[in-house]
């Protein structure tokens, strides 16, 4: 089920009835369009300058100057993909020049699209995806896609965050188009949709570095804990293999903060084993989370737990791992606590609410 707000499908809705056409010759062949009014002429050849100015400007002149073309003009110079029109024999535009200006010129058509919201540009901004490399412009036009015909743009996104597609659109091959592709699938559909699981799958289960901690960071708690668990289960697989990277031990941290109150037996022995040999920042991370949501019937291994507990000079390790023995043996928190800590103390009252709970639940 698609979330939008009711003011984008009265949009496309309007649109629908007045919806301009597209002079696809001309789109084909910029050069070809003739524009009677001198003054629109002159800022239509201006989009093709090696140094274009106020292309904001320009633009909206355009629409404003000759509406009826301007679809055209739009769809035009959007698709265009050739050298500028005025460069001469001893013009010093390099390359790269050209195609940061070019780049400016249509990210600002796609804003003027997002403003005019016509739906004869459907087509256009498929068409422009399926083309399109440049992150920054492929997320503006997916935008715009989605402002026009909300129906339509989520089956290009899934085009765009997942490579493993047959169908899959070139910029799929960047990874930030297919990370602005996820996030743009989870806010609009939701991360239980078919179109937003399958991208969390990739993101999840096949991706890595900042690609996965980019997927796992889009995730509320709780949500999607079949493709979360064995993520959490791969991280721990490379640590033990040694190939667990900067990213890798954030990416457990993250994904450890995400999990809800479902840890069964193997994930909770994975989290335990990363609990008892890891670095801190992800032994605390596991810790913690299965302080907070393991399972009674997930038995662990309580002597490591407590070992590391008693003997670990860093009180973030000790204190992670004591809350976690508070919650699963107060006398196993009470015994690596120490007499004089707090902690034994804190053992012993939960002790006595656990009998007191139980003696309640007796009667």
């Amino acid at each position: 089920m698609i979330r939008h707000p009711r003011w984008v499908v009265a949009w496309a809705l309007m649109g629908a009835a007045c919806a301009s056409t597209i002079d696809y010759p001309a789109v084909e062949n910029p050069r070809s369009l003739i524009l009677a009014d001198n003054g629109a002429a002159s800022r239509w050849r201006a989009l093709f300058e090696p140094y274009p100015t106020w292309v904001s400007r320009q633009i909206t002149f355009l629409s404003w100057r000759v509406p009826d073309k301007a679809p055209t003009l739009l769809a035009a110079r959007l698709l265009y993909s050739g050298e500028p029109w005025s460069r001469r024999i001893t013009d010093t535009t390099n390359e790269r020049r050209w195609k940061a200006s070019d780049t400016e010129t249509r990210s600002a058509i796609l804003r003027e699209i997002r403003w005019t919201r016509d739906p004869a540009l459907v087509e256009v901004l498929i068409h422009f995806l399926a083309a399109e490399t440049d992150p920054g412009l492929v997320k503006s036009a997916l935008m715009d896609l989605w402002m026009i015909s909300p129906e339509k743009t989520p089956a290009i996104a899934l085009r765009l965050g997942d490579p493993r597609l047959k169908d899959h659109l070139q910029a799929s091959s960047v990874a930030s188009t297919r990370q602005n592709a996820l996030s743009f699938l989870i806010d609009t559909c939701g991360a239980d949709s078919p179109y937003a699981r399958q991208c969390i799958e990739w993101a999840l289960l096949r991706a890595t570095g900042a690609e996965r901690n980019h997927g796992i960071t889009s995730l509320e708690r709780g949500s999607v804990s079949d493709l979360l668990k064995p993520a959490i289960i791969r991280l721990v697989d490379e640590r033990r293999r040694g190939e667990l990277d900067d990213e890798g031990h954030a990416g457990l941290v993250l994904a450890s903060s995400r999990l809800g109150a479902d840890i069964d037996h193997e994930l909770a022995v994975a989290l335990v084993d990363v609990a008892v040999s890891g670095k801190r920042e992800i032994a605390a991370a596991a810790a913690t989370a299965l302080a907070v949501n393991v399972s009674w019937q997930a038995s662990v291994p309580l002597t490591d737990i407590g070992a590391r507990a008693a003997n670990d000079p860093d009180p973030v390790i000790r204190h992670a791992l004591l809350n976690l023995l508070l919650r699963l043996n107060p006398a196993a928190a009470a015994a690596s606590g120490g007499a004089a800590s707090p902690w034994t103390t804190l053992s012993d009252h939960r002790s006595r609410l656990q009998a007191w709970e139980w003696e309640q639940y007796v009667k």
